[in-house]
């Protein structure tokens, strides 16, 4: 007889908070995005965040940023507005003066414009809840221009990803990829194709004067994730959430970089694991993050079409809904190496060591990844972050496991995993640990609770460790140092050999061959 999950599949399904939930009414429309700029923008150049004091006097600056097609010289001052796309404030008008400056160090010139601050705080567009800016010029030709930023009131507070260690500096991108091979099951539409986006991060080349990129690459997916919380909590919740990595950044330069597949936990956006991803990446990892479409929250596709989750996550043992998600891993790997073959943007091509690659996930796709390095032998080593086992797993793997849960898990699959196991496994049990300590979410927590109050660490299956940057910091610790044994192959890690380092929370047990 099969182990019986037990704890773990409660904690699974309280991902349904975040999911859109079996019973509740069907979801409104997401609204349209309300700022559609054809340039980008920088409030505060040379600031970051943009936190703008409300009571200051003088000048808030905006740049905007030049590129191939916009020669910003030719911006008209007198015809440049700033406003708040997500009020109703009227606008207001640039003063009269345009000064040229590189202010991204990507060298074009951009144009730096000027509005009063008391003008922007009497009309209402700088007030304490803003999140975003909006700019609309003409050239002295009479074309269009406009862009977005975010920009915050100095007194609202401000979520900020703990800082990556590694010696990189983080860039991050997006693909969409489409297996023809396959129906896509999960609709009614006979000839859908199974698509799927994918979010990287990568190491890479030091930008010191550009912006890092917004938490969510596409603000409406963002926001779509929100309207299916039932919290309350506002469409631009996420614009005071603050990480490190630049928006298409070049890759560092030198060697090839190992890669680690991630996939998230049912109805949960990759990007609810910046944290843990950014800080691989910054130790030379290309980190590549799997959406399993209409399963791990809402997708928005680069042409605007928007498949929402629609998977009720308490099905989600068992065959075919399981089988899916293992197939899409797969499907990633083969195109991972057809990147490294022939990446049309550059970026990639001839830099990825297909060679050490790993598979790491939490919850469901914890065991979608176990399962991944079954099936694929040329995989290094796997992770699994609080999930149940499923599939095939009692056939056990080859390759070395991080099998990290809480201290108080009575998971039978577990138990059984590690009993019969054929490769060495690291056992990471964390007290005071609930099921999405291994997530962002313990950092977004204080800034949730500013706009519900009833929001708290049960409402999301958090845990009790606090603060939360120790949350955080020991996922990615022993994330990591697996990861550079047994992955990128660094030597012995003395955390996994060790004990359970300075965290008395942690408890290692590890399972040899």
């Amino acid at each position: 007889m099969s182990p019986k999950p037990s704890h773990s599949l409660a904690a699974l399904t309280a991902l349904t908070v975040l999911a859109a939930g079996c019973g509740k009414e069907p979801l409104p429309p997401l609204p349209p995005e309300a700022c559609t700029g054809t340039t980008a923008l920088d409030v505060l150049p040379g600031a970051y965040p943009n936190v703008v004091e409300l009571s200051g006097t003088g000048s808030l600056e905006v740049a905007v940023l030049g590129e191939a097609t916009l020669d910003v010289r030719t911006l008209d001052p007198a015809t440049a507005t700033l406003s708040d796309p997500d009020g109703s404030a009227p606008d207001v008008s640039a003063e009269l003066e345009l000064r040229e400056q590189d202010v991204n160090g990507d060298g074009q010139v951009d144009a730096v414009l000027r509005f009063p601050l008391a003008s922007l705080r009497d009309k209402g567009v700088l007030h304490e809840k803003v999140s975003r800016l909006k700019l609309d010029a003409k050239t002295r030709a009479g074309a269009q221009v406009s862009g977005c930023d975010r920009a915050q009131a100095s007194g609202h507070l401000l979520t900020r990803l703990p800082a990556p260690t590694g010696p990189y500096a983080v860039g991050t991108t997006a693909f969409s990829w489409v297996d023809t091979s396959r129906e896509e099951t999960f609709t009614h539409a006979s000839k859908d194709k199974r698509e799927l986006m994918m979010r990287l991060w990568y190491p890479a080349a030091s930008t010191p004067h550009a912006q890092p990129a917004p938490y969510f690459l596409v603000r409406r997916e963002g926001i779509a994730q929100l309207q299916q919380d039932g919290l309350t909590l506002p469409p631009g919740m996420l614009d005071f959430v603050h990480t490190h990595s630049v928006t298409d950044a070049p890759l560092a330069a030198g060697e090839r970089f190992p890669i680690i597949l991630f996939s998230p936990g049912a109805g949960f956006s990759p990007t609810f694991y910046a944290s843990v991803l950014e800080e691989l990446a910054s130790h030379g990892y290309v980190v590549v993050a799997t959406s399993h479409t209409y399963t791990n929250g809402p997708v928005i596709f680069p042409d605007g079409r928007y498949a929402p989750n629609t998977q009720d996550p308490s099905g989600l043992f068992g065959t075919p809904y399981f089988d899916v998600l293992v197939t899409d891993l797969r499907f990633i790997l083969s195109q991972v190496r057809a990147l490294d073959a022939g990446d049309a943007q550059g970026r990639f091509a001839g830099r990825l060591d297909l060679e050490r690659v790993g598979v790491f996930g939490h919850s469901i796709g914890g065991a979608a990844s176990t399962i991944v390095c079954q099936k694929e032998p040329s995989v290094r080593a796997c992770s699994n972050l609080d999930g149940t086992f499923q599939g095939s797993w009692d056939k056990g793997i080859a390759q070395p496991l991080l099998l990290v849960h809480t201290q108080e898990h009575d998971d039978g699959t577990h138990r059984a995993f590690i009993k019969d196991r054929h490769a060495p496994v690291y056992e990471v049990s964390v007290s005071q640990a609930g099921h999405l300590t291994f997530s962002d979410l313990p950092l977004l927590l204080e800034l949730m609770k500013t706009y519900n109050s009833k929001v708290n660490s049960e409402t999301f299956d958090t845990g009790t460790l606090e603060p939360a940057e120790r949350t955080a910091s020991i996922t990615r610790a022993w994330v990591l140092a697996f990861a550079d044994e047994h992955v990128k192959g660094s030597g012995e890690s003395p955390l996994l050999h060790g004990g359970a380092g300075n965290d008395p929370e942690v408890t290692l047990k590890v399972h040899p061959r």
